[in-house]
């Protein structure tokens, strides 16, 4: 298979990152970001998940 075929099939939709846009959004300035559960499974599946605190 092409590359840039493979690329187009592994680049998930606009619904995986409109939740984190939105999560962001929420975010205020004095709030610290951090990222978790970002460890591939598998080799290739990933969950990360963002936490405001």
């Amino acid at each position: 298979m092409p590359i840039l075929f493979l690329g187009q099939i592994t680049i998930p939709t606009q619904d995986h990152y409109l939740p984190l846009i939105y999560t962001l959004g929420l975010k205020d300035k004095t709030e610290e970001l951090t990222l978790f559960n970002d460890k591939l499974v598998a080799g290739s599946l990933s969950m990360t998940s963002v936490k405001i605190m």
